[in-house]
């Protein structure tokens, strides 16, 4: 019994590869044997890890050709204790949201706001409380710190 001749899909690209054995597999060009079935259980669990891995770090599994990726985490502390780490600056500001009004009071009239300490995206904010009055402002010590998590070590990266 001979095996059939299949074109060779990019063997870089495993989802060029998975692709093209799903394909002869429903064409009925590739027989379903054992290991064949093996690896396409395989490919489906690990390309659901995948999907999950991404949803929870988005842009975790795509690298790029200039070097390994980075991930941007938000760090929420208050006077340097920190509160926790997060993966969306939404979700670090309301966990630095819900810490103030544990341990703080805060007035009806009163309204909160986070204040970059610059105006790049990527730096950290402070939670200040502004009111009753209009030039009224207060420091709350509520900080969101963005941290570049990187894939390798790096001696010449900064930290």
């Amino acid at each position: 019994m001979t095996s059939p001749t299949l074109p060779h899909p990019d063997p870089t690209d495993p989802d060029t590869v998975i692709a093209s054995i799903r394909r002869h597999a429903a064409d009925g060009t590739l027989p379903l044997t054992a290991p064949v079935l093996q690896l396409l259980g395989a490919a489906l669990l690990y390309q659901a890890r995948i999907a999950a891995a991404e949803a929870v770090f988005p842009g975790i599994t795509h690298l790029t050709d200039d070097g390994p990726a980075e991930l941007t985490v938000y760090r929420s502390q208050g006077n340097a204790i920190p509160f926790g780490t997060y993966t969306t600056r939404e979700a670090a500001r309301a966990c630095g949201e819900d810490a103030l009004k544990l341990y703080r009071s805060i007035s009806q009239d009163v309204s909160m706001g986070w204040v970059p300490e610059s105006g790049d995206d990527e730096v950290a904010e402070e939670l200040v409380l502004f009111g009753p009055g209009p030039d009224d402002e207060d420091s709350t010590g509520i900080l969101i710190t963005p941290i570049t998590v990187g894939v390798l070590y790096d001696l010449d990266a900064e930290g």
